[in-house]
């Protein structure tokens, strides 16, 4: 077999019809081949005869012409794109999908269809066009929530009501606002505390107190269930509770002398911190204290109560903020543990989520400048919010998962190096400065932004519709109000008295 095989190929070599092939061509087989010429050349070892049999067949039967003589033809195809044979059958193609690239102008893409003719810039200009359209029709816009601030403050930015308020105190840690559920705003100035009914706008001035009980330092209006009473603390520890309606005192509970600092009313009970870190609890039905609970070592300057009644947050000037369980009159503890957070600077601003149980959220002044939201349950993990800028309130919605934070002055980081609070001619301008500002919850992007004063932003309170905020300024004197938020739909027709006409002074 291996004869007749060898004298084949001798006789084939010798064929007029064949090329000549020089014997010096055959040690190029003995190179170094690629992967793939090692895998071609050796299943031609393992069937030589039938290759050379199968070559001649070829050769002969279907009289192709040598490789070297195929002429090579110019076009004008791209050269780094192969171009489909017109035997090759599409892959993934249906009449409907024809139909539809021949609607866009996609049949002629060279992507599509790699051929040898190319498209006019003026063709490529209208296909853009319509990629572009196509692009728009499938791409579907998040819509703007009518409720969220971005289609309320962000559109008004505007306030819709200002009243003076002259000798308001300038102290960074009261809170000489409040806003009732009856839609009253109570105001403290110095020794004596008005109020103003927002439906009648009638002013009227509910009490004072003498020099000797020291200044009107904090203000608070009683819960659904006693809306109309007043509880105020003054700077020589006095508190006081008030009736708005018979304009007459209900109850006095003087008998201590730290100063008051925060307050908060929690139905008939009334948490009020002092400058010795106690936080006192009073009765509206009893004349004395009731209960204290001892944790702080400075003085609490920042108290409220959760939304349903059963815990007590409290931030003193050190920035330790604690939470009570008062039922078991107690830290409330997990794990064992205490539930505590700490910030670099005093705590006055503090809110709880009123749509998800245990959401706290604290702000801190100079020098830590940062908004803090964190679950009681799982205190280890907390958001944080830096804004270099003192934050003197916060305020959730209770409509969507927004939270709004005021603020005063803001610093640079070579401040906190030194401890020194810049004077406010010289601290930096920043989008913080003297603004309220509102986040969302809880990616904590910025939503909106508004510089409410040309000074800065002491307190704020939210009104009982949950949908509009006054900002107090002390050094500026004026006090304001904007509309944040916008209640549901199902809720809009009780508005808590706020579709009356405000005019600007």
């Amino acid at each position: 077999m291996q004869s007749r095989s060898s004298s084949s190929q001798r006789n084939m070599d010798l064929s007029p019809s064949t090329p000549q092939r020089s014997c010096s061509q055959t040690p190029l087989l003995k190179r170094t081949p690629s992967r793939a010429t090692l895998s071609i050349s050796q299943s031609s070892k393992k069937k030589r005869r039938f290759s050379i049999q199968t070559f001649d067949f070829e050769t002969t039967e279907l009289g192709a012409p040598p490789a070297s003589e195929v002429a090579v033809e110019e076009t004008d195809a791209d050269r780094f794109l192969a171009v489909r044979g017109s035997t090759m059958l599409p892959l993934n193609t249906t009449p409907r999908t024809n139909r539809i690239a021949k609607s866009f102008g996609l049949v002629d893409d060279r992507v599509l269809n790699c051929g040898e003719t190319s498209a006019t810039p003026a063709q490529t200009k209208v296909r853009s066009i319509l990629r572009r359209c196509a692009s728009e029709l499938f791409d579907t816009p998040r819509t703007m929530s009518a409720i969220s601030a971005k289609s309320n403050l962000a559109v008004r930015k505007q306030f819709v009501m200002a009243l003076d308020g002259p000798g308001i105190s300038l102290n960074l840690f009261a809170s000489p606002m409040a806003w009732s559920h009856s839609n009253c705003i109570g105001v403290a100035f110095k020794l004596n505390v008005y109020f103003q009914n927002l439906d009648t706008r009638v002013i009227v001035r509910l009490c004072g107190v003498p020099v000797t009980d020291g200044v009107v330092h904090s203000v608070d209006w009683g819960g659904i269930t006693n809306q109309h009473i007043l509880a105020l603390g003054t700077t020589c520890g006095v508190v006081q509770a008030w009736d708005s309606l018979a304009q007459k005192q209900v109850v006095d509970w003087s008998d201590d002398d730290s100063p008051v600092g925060g307050i908060h009313w929690n139905g008939d009970l009334l948490a009020v911190g002092r400058k010795d870190g106690r936080v006192s609890l009073f009765d509206i039905r009893a004349s004395k204290q009731v209960q204290q609970v001892e944790g702080h070592r400075r003085h609490v300057i920042g108290a409220k109560w959760s939304p349903d009644g059963r815990y007590l947050a409290t931030g003193d000037q050190s920035g330790s903020v604690h939470v009570w369980d008062i039922r078991a009159k107690d830290h409330v503890t997990v794990n064992d543990r205490k539930v505590l957070m700490k910030h670099e600077g005093p705590v006055k601003a503090i809110s709880w989520a009123p749509w998800q149980g245990g959401l706290l959220a604290t702000g801190g002044l100079f020098p830590d400048g940062k908004i803090q939201l964190w679950n009681i349950h799982k205190p280890n993990a907390s958001l944080t919010i830096p804004t270099d800028t003192n934050v003197t309130a916060l305020h959730w919605s209770p409509h969507c998962k927004e939270i709004l934070s005021t603020h005063g002055l803001s610093w640079e980081p070579w401040h906190v190096m030194r401890r020194s609070e810049p004077p406010a001619k010289q601290a930096p301008r920043t989008s913080f400065s003297n603004s309220m500002t509102v986040h969302a919850y809880p990616s904590c992007d910025k939503i909106v932004s508004v510089h409410a004063h040309s000074a800065p932003i002491g307190h704020a309170c939210i009104g009982p519709d949950g949908c509009s905020i006054f900002t107090v300024s002390p050094v500026e004197e004026t006090i304001k109000m904007f509309k944040v938020w916008s209640a549901p739909a199902d809720k809009g027709k009780d508005d808590g008295g706020m579709s009356y006409k405000c005019a600007i002074r």
